[in-house]
């Protein structure tokens, strides 16, 4: 685990992140010593956007009158986590919005980058940047899609109100089940199967909470 402060905000990043990153970054198809430098320039940029989009959620909600807040980078992504915070359903829409807005921001600059630069030779940068590009946009769109616990799936429950959140994790079952057929067909991932699982999981701990009518 490492632990820092930025902007006097603190963060911690899990062991399981960086594996999570280097997989992705394509880690298990590395073949020699050249290889190395590929994945470790998509897990500084999969770290980069990450942070970009926690610190998007964590400088609203403190703008919006959490008292503090913690950013986490884990397994299956980011967190930033608000302390004794009571927030109104439109500064929750604000907040939860202002993540996937840092991150739009910031595939904007990748590519103003891309189209001003002259990159030359310099493929790895080149290649940095198209990271940055694709997951500040692919996963922005996902993440806004409405699946619980993602950033879509809290704007759908703050919009609906906590008295629908049986429909809410219905809305997230469907979505899902759409989803995972779309990246199935696309990818034939087993990895995006997991995570569709994964998400699954935690809608239904949530419909189980939920009673009849609400």
């Amino acid at each position: 685990m490492i632990r820092f402060r930025l902007f006097d905000i603190p963060v911690s990043i899990h062991w399981m992140f960086w594996l999570l990153a280097g997989f992705l970054g394509g880690a298990l198809r590395i073949e020699g010593a050249g290889d190395f430098v590929p994945v470790l320039l998509f897990m500084a940029a999969a770290t980069f956007s990450i942070l970009v989009h926690e610190f998007g959620h964590a400088f609203a909600g403190l703008k919006l009158g959490a008292p503090s807040v913690q950013i986490m980078l884990h397994g299956m992504g980011g967190l930033a986590h608000f302390e004794r915070a009571s927030f109104s359903r439109k500064d929750s829409i604000l907040m939860t919005a202002a993540g996937p807005g840092a991150s739009i921001v910031l595939a904007v600059l990748s590519i103003l980058f891309a189209s001003f630069v002259d990159l030359g030779e310099s493929s790895l940068v080149a290649y940095t940047i198209g990271v940055l590009i694709i997951i500040n946009v692919v996963w922005t769109i996902i993440n806004l899609l409405p699946i619980l616990p993602m950033d879509g799936g809290q704007i759908l429950l703050a919009l609906l109100g906590p008295s629908r959140l049986r429909l809410t994790c219905i809305i997230s079952f469907i979505t899902l089940g759409i989803l995972a057929v779309l990246l199935w067909l696309w990818t034939e991932s087993i990895f995006n199967m997991v995570v569709m699982a994964f998400l699954a999981s935690q809608t239904w701990k949530l419909y189980q909470t939920t009673q009849p009518g609400q």
